[in-house]
């Protein structure tokens, strides 16, 4: 440093101008002036070398050449005690380069490589831990570690760029990605336009077809009621017959010497008017059962004769026994017995014998016994209904008849507007639905330019050693064991759920199947940057919350030269 001053002197000594011109220019004495300046900035650092295990970040805070000040302010110690072996700091940052401090960080500068920190508790262990060997400078460890940053440098920067072609290639397919997604929400958006157009010419044709059938039903209504009125009015005449003649026939049961009269002593066989029950019906009961009445003309009429007719089990006899249905199964095969909504067969039923009794042979019908069970049920059940229609004439008399032809061509007419009223309704429900889709679709957030939108109604398995998962994006997440198995729903779509400067980073599933004893599964799914859409893994890190990751293109939003490392987070609209 004194000859850069030395020679700074005789520079200015000599810097004079004459006649002859200038001995020295300018430009000469800058430059000495530059050279001197930064060799007394050399001298000046290399008077205090920079601690081992200091970075260069932290060097200033080393820079003083008779005291350091430990980094938490507790403490001022003499410049010498650093790395002296002995910890005097409580932070331990006097002790950057050896293992006596407990909380001391030990930094590699790893040149060619990236730099790190290591705990200096790791400094001379005989352990390689910085790619320089620097934390191995005596020991074992300062023989056997040697500077391999360079290569690993090396091997680092092909990684990378391998990283950036497939992040590139990525980045292509975003831009496709979005492209469609752009596309996509035009063309639903579209639809939607197009489908309300629908549904206002479909809710106009449903009203006018409602309009027809209420058209239709009125003449339909009126005739309909007043058949059924007529029909009303000839039942009760019918019923009313039929009740004059079960009043006849249970009079001619009570009148035995048919002189048309009842007597006490003609009541003395009917149990049904044994009213304390001792098995004998007394004259006293008889004569309280006329009402102390000693004859009853046959007048068919008052309260003394309603009382009677209701306590006669005669006339709840009007009906015959239902003839029982053929069993499946063959005489003596061990087989249960056939017991259906039909009742009992009983054990002699032979399935040869017709269903009618013996002596009607007019349309008799042989069971086959190879028919199957279905067969034989519904082969009995044709024959009786044809029984019940013989016993009734040929018709049940209480049945309504049919309805008239002008009736029944109303009749028509009314079904085939309720059935043009239901397809015009019908269609305008699927126009609906169908807006009210497409609606909910446009209502999910697929990105700020719509790059996720390929990822809907699609979905991704992952199998481990006892499941396989499902992400089915927007939708819904799954489990089902590899080994067979009904699926177990982990959460359905949530929201997006990443940080504030980029919440696309993960989505979240929830309200899915509750777990015994604990809250319903809910699924975190973490997306990454991928040339391909694919599940990558699946874990339960808590009870009933599982968390899954995924890559995607629709996550590569920044393209990079590889020659200059520039980057591009342009996205084409």
């Amino acid at each position: 440093m004194a000859t850069c001053v030395e020679e700074k002197k005789d520079a200015m000594s000599k810097l004079s101008f004459s006649t002859n011109g200038l001995k020295m220019s300018v430009k000469s004495y800058i430059c000495m002036t530059i050279i001197c300046f930064w060799s007394v900035i050399c001298v000046a650092t290399e008077s205090v070398p920079r601690p081992r295990g200091v970075s260069l970040t932290n060097e200033p805070l080393y820079r003083d050449t008779e005291w350091f000040t430990c980094l938490d302010g507790s403490r001022r110690i003499r410049r010498n005690l650093v790395n002296d072996d002995y910890c005097d700091c409580i932070d331990s940052s006097d002790e950057p380069g050896t293992s006596a401090c407990p909380l001391g960080k030990f930094h590699c500068n790893n040149r060619g490589f990236r730099p790190k920190y290591i705990p200096t508790s790791r400094v001379n262990d005989g352990i390689c831990d910085c790619c320089d060997a620097s934390d191995e400078y005596k020991g074992e460890g300062a023989i056997k570690c040697v500077n391999n940053c360079r290569e690993l440098g090396k091997a680092d920067l092909e990684r990378r760029k391998q990283e950036i072609i497939l992040m590139n290639q990525g980045f292509e397919v975003r831009q496709e990605y979005i492209k469609q997604g752009a596309e996509k929400k035009v063309e639903r958006e579209e639809s939607i336009t197009k489908l309300r157009e629908e549904k206002e010419l479909a809710d106009q044709i449903k009203e006018e077809k409602d309009k027809l059938k209420q058209e239709a039903e009125a003449p339909e209504t009126e005739a309909k009621d007043a058949h059924k009125k007529l029909w009303e009015a000839q039942l009760e005449l019918i019923k009313e017959a039929k009740e004059k003649q079960k009043t006849s026939d249970a009079f001619d049961e009570l009148d035995l010497d048919e002189n048309g009269r009842v007597s006490p002593d003609e009541l003395l066989n009917h149990k049904e008017f044994d009213a304390d029950g001792d098995g004998v019906v007394s004259e006293d009961e008889a004569k309280v059962a006329l009402a102390a009445v000693e004859q009853l003309k046959a007048t068919m009429s008052g309260p003394v004769w309603d009382t009677l007719r209701d306590r006669l089990k005669s006339l709840d006899q009007d009906q015959s026994d239902e003839t029982t249905p053929p069993t499946t199964q063959e005489e003596g095969d061990g087989g249960e017995p056939y017991e259906g909504d039909m009742g009992d067969p009983g054990d002699d039923y032979d399935p040869g014998e017709d269903v009618d009794d013996a002596g009607d042979e007019e349309d008799d019908e042989e069971y086959d016994k190879d028919m199957d069970q279905e067969a034989i049920m519904e082969k009995y059940r044709r024959n009786q209904q044809e029984k019940e229609k013989k016993e009734k004439g040929g018709e049940d008399e209480e049945a309504m008849p049919e309805y008239d032809e002008a009736t029944q061509v109303l009749i028509e007419a009314a079904d085939k507007a309720r059935d043009d009223f239901k397809a015009a309704e019908k269609r305008s429900n699927d126009i609906k639905r169908s807006i009210e889709d497409l609606e909910k679709l446009l209502r999910v957030d697929l990105g700020p330019h719509q790059e996720f939108q390929p990822l809907q109604n699609q979905c991704f398995e992952f199998t481990d050693r006892e499941y396989t998962y499902k992400l089915c994006p927007f939708d819904k997440t799954s489990q089902r064991p590899k080994s067979g198995g009904s699926e177990t729903s982990l959460g359905t779509w949530g929201q997006w759920e990443g940080p504030v400067e980029n919440r696309y980073i993960k989505m979240k599933y929830s309200g899915g199947k509750n777990c015994w004893n604990g809250p319903d599964r809910s699924t975190m799914v973490i997306l990454r940057c991928g040339t391909e859409n694919k599940l990558l893994a699946a874990s339960e890190p808590e009870r009933c919350t599982y968390e899954f990751e995924f890559e995607t293109p629709a996550l590569c939003t920044i393209k990079t030269d590889p020659q200059t490392g520039e980057t591009d987070n342009h996205d084409e609209l």
